[in-house]
């Protein structure tokens, strides 16, 4: 693994079957380390406009997830890290768990854990890493500081850290003063995304301290504009952009 990580996302089934293996397979071999894989949620409240137009453009066809998520498996020898929301499965967690572990997924992100569930975050991270997964979690500026500092020893790979309430929704914040004053709080990796814009914001996350950046937004919008070939393209230069931090 590089030194510093690119965490690419991608919506599992978009913009298509083909064009979703393609990218997938692209992704780690423009030299993505890790996959994140956003599996659709019934309502994605944490997420920007450019994820949600993904989502209800696979909703419309996508019936097997779990048979596409045992193809990508097959398809990348990267951990996959799948995204999806804690309230969509909780009464059903530890059967998503024991399929997540059975599919050959390595971890699971839930965005909205220490939102929605804080009061019991920990009893889930058990639960999820007594299915042999890992747990990774996601924090963003509106998680207390001692929290941060204190989940960021409980996860697992790296710790997540959104520098905006959803991605692609742009805030008038210093990416870099955030990331220096956060970088203190973290004993554990640290992984930036959820709203980085641009390659401006990458930079300054990475010489800010971060370990590594996740790209999600980015990639849809160029599959929007210019197709699959074009987002692969982007993450070739985003690990150029890493390896040169």
């Amino acid at each position: 693994m590089n030194l510093k990580m690119l965490v690419s996302y991608a919506t599992l089934g978009y913009p298509n079957r083909e064009d979703y293996l393609k990218l997938v397979k692209g992704l780690v071999d423009a030299g993505s380390d890790i996959l994140e894989i956003g599996l659709l949620p019934k309502y994605a409240k944490y997420d920007g406009p450019v994820i949600r137009r993904s989502y209800k453009q696979v909703s419309s066809w996508l019936k097997d997830s779990w048979g596409l998520l045992e193809e990508t498996r097959r398809a990348v020898n990267v951990p996959l890290v799948i995204l999806t929301y804690l309230e969509d499965w909780v009464s059903s967690l530890s059967e998503l768990l024991t399929k997540m572990r059975e599919t050959g997924i390595d971890g699971v992100l839930f965005p909205d854990l220490l939102i929605d569930f804080v009061d019991e975050y920990e009893k889930y991270v058990q639960e999820i890493k007594a299915h042999g997964l890992k747990a990774v979690i996601f924090t963003s500026p509106s998680v207390p500081d001692p929290l941060i500092h204190k989940v960021s020893m409980l996860s697992d790979m790296f710790l997540y850290y959104g520098v905006r309430p959803t991605t692609g929704v742009p805030l008038p914040v210093s990416v870099d003063s955030v990331i220096t004053r956060v970088r203190t709080l973290v004993d554990n990796k640290l992984v930036v995304g959820f709203g980085l814009s641009d390659i401006n914001d990458m930079k300054k996350a990475l010489n800010a301290g971060a370990d590594g950046i996740a790209i999600g937004t980015i990639y849809i919008e160029e599959i929007e504009k210019n197709g699959v070939e074009s987002a692969i393209s982007l993450a070739r230069t985003f690990r150029g952009i890493i390896n040169g931090a």
